[in-house]
């Protein structure tokens, strides 16, 4: 049985891990405010499909594989350093949007409409 202290000490612990954010939620707040709503989505989405795999796999001892595996954990390596150049570069190749010199900002145009949003 878990006595009370270990438990209280617990509870603490994990509720400062839940309300104090990481680098996945700064992350997520810093991409939805500079990018829009859909990006923060999509990073949201992101960071918590990796966690889904993350999780996955540790729960299948995957990762004691890798661990006993030089072999297997250089190629994980490898697959995730390709992932990292295709991800980087993809961003790249689209065609950025630009709002023309002379066009109003939304925002000034809803301020000027009488509508906030």
């Amino acid at each position: 049985m878990i006595d009370l202290a270990t438990l209280a000490t617990y509870v603490a612990i994990v509720l400062g891990f839940v309300f104090i954010p990481g680098p996945a939620t700064l992350l997520t707040v810093a991409r939805a405010t500079s990018s829009g709503t859909r990006v923060g989505i999509a990073t949201g989405t992101g960071v918590a499909a990796g966690d889904v795999v993350h999780t996955v796999m540790a729960i299948f001892g995957i990762s004691a594989i890798i661990a006993t595996s030089a072999m297997l954990f250089s190629i994980i390596k490898y697959v995730g350093a390709v992932y990292l150049v295709i991800s980087a570069s993809a961003p790249s190749s689209r065609r950025r949007r630009s709002i023309s010199p002379g066009a109003p900002w939304p925002c000034r145009r809803a301020r000027r409409s009488g509508r906030l949003y």
